[in-house]
């Protein structure tokens, strides 16, 4: 049984279709991206070269035994500071102390022989007088005087000898600073084949930062060499030196350039350099890893239009270095920049290419390009609120 529709409902369904079958799809663009923008900081910053650099003790000595013997005590605890002339150790002194008594007791011989031998002169000067003796007797008369007050200076000599050699049992720190551990124990012989390491003392304060800095980062300093030459350093014409520790951390004292070495290595290109700094907390010691930074003074000056921007925005490629700025009507434009090669925290320092009143784009970087319509907001501003809701219109009751 087939279904058959009234001719006027047919017409009605022909009239609906046919304006829907002739309608086209039209394209409707999407609305601009919402960016956030910052203007970048434009003038002078004090930026760093920064090389990597090792602590090094501002004095260093080994304290070894002088003499041969038997370690007797140990009078320091280790690590501990000490001071110039404190005691450290002691040899067993017996035997040096016989060796003394030894000494003085030639001693006393030998002026003892003086005396005769400076009578029997003189006897014998006052009896060539009446020609009781011989000329040949007074002269050699005179040899042996001369021979008893040589003995005695030998003997002299030898007591001076015996007394330091006493004095060499009782080891005493050389110098103020921090004292190692024993290196041998109570007991021990020691001095037996040399001067036997006993312990170390380290001076660190101040301290110094050796380095090494390549030559076309040094080239402006090495003129300064011969003012330094002719009327030493100035403290005001000093170049500063930062210290950053490995944990990131940065010294909260700066010190000063010192040493720079007298030619340049052919092999590395680099010179080898030196800072010192104050520590007299004890908050640096010797061996540890730093990093030493100089500041650039062409950023750092009262004029300098040295530019800082996020890190992050500074793109590269086959072109260069370039960032994307928001322009009049939110047209996205690419600017070529020159990096300067240094960094200031997450900034990165660009010698040119914006300026103080330029919106940069720091936000959807991946999405927009050069030419494309964006709308800018100042970073951090709160989102613009949502268009409401087209409310829908509902027919007159």
């Amino acid at each position: 049984m087939s279904r058959c529709f009234p001719p006027l409902l047919l017409a009605g369904i022909v009239t609906l279709l046919l304006p829907a079958c002739g309608e086209k799809n039209t394209f409707v663009p999407p609305p601009p991206l919402e960016v956030e923008v910052v203007t970048p900081q434009v003038g002078p910053v004090t930026v760093y070269l920064e090389m990597p650099g090792r602590t090094v003790s501002f004095a260093r000595a080994e304290v070894r035994a002088r003499v041969k013997g038997f370690l007797k005590e140990t009078k320091f605890r280790p690590g501990a500071a000490v001071k110039a002339g404190e005691a450290l150790f002691s040899i067993e002194p017996e035997q040096f102390l016989a060796a003394v008594e030894t000494a003085k007791g030639q001693e006393s011989k030998a002026r003892a022989d003086l005396e005769i031998a400076t009578t029997n002169y003189e006897k014998r000067k006052q009896a060539s007088a009446s020609g009781a003796v011989s000329q040949i007797d007074v002269a050699a008369a005179d040899a042996e005087r001369k021979a008893a007050a040589a003995a005695v200076k030998i003997a002299e000599a030898a007591v001076r000898d015996a007394e330091r050699d006493l004095s060499y049992t009782a080891i005493t720190a050389p110098m103020d600073g921090r004292v190692s551990k024993a290196e041998v124990d109570v007991g021990n012989l020691v001095g037996a084949d040399g001067a036997t390491l006993l312990t170390t003392i380290v001076q660190d304060h101040p301290i110094y930062v050796e380095f090494e800095v390549n030559e076309r980062d040094i080239l402006k300093e090495l003129p300064k060499r011969r003012l330094m030459d002719e009327k030493g350093a100035p403290t005001n014409d000093k170049i500063p030196v930062r210290l950053t520790l490995s944990d990131g951390t940065v010294y909260p004292v700066d010190g000063h350039l010192d040493f720079l070495d007298n030619a340049v290595d052919p092999d590395t290109g680099t010179i080898r350099a030196r800072a010192v700094f104050e520590n007299p907390d004890g908050a640096l010691a010797s061996g540890l890893f730093v990093r030493v930074g100089i500041p650039i003074p062409r950023y750092a000056a009262a004029d300098a239009t040295a530019i800082r921007v996020p890190a992050e925005v500074v793109q590269r490629d086959l072109g260069g270095s370039f960032v994307l700025v928001a322009g009049e009507g939110g047209v996205v434009q690419r600017r070529p920049v020159e990096p300067s090669g240094y960094r200031l925290g997450n900034d990165q320092v660009l010698a040119s290419g914006l300026t103080a009143a330029d919106q940069l784009i720091v936000t959807h970087l991946q999405k927009v390009r050069a030419g494309a319509i964006v709308v800018p907001k100042p970073k951090g501003a709160a989102p613009a609120a949502p268009a409401p809701a087209p409310t829908e219109a509902k027919p007159a009751q």
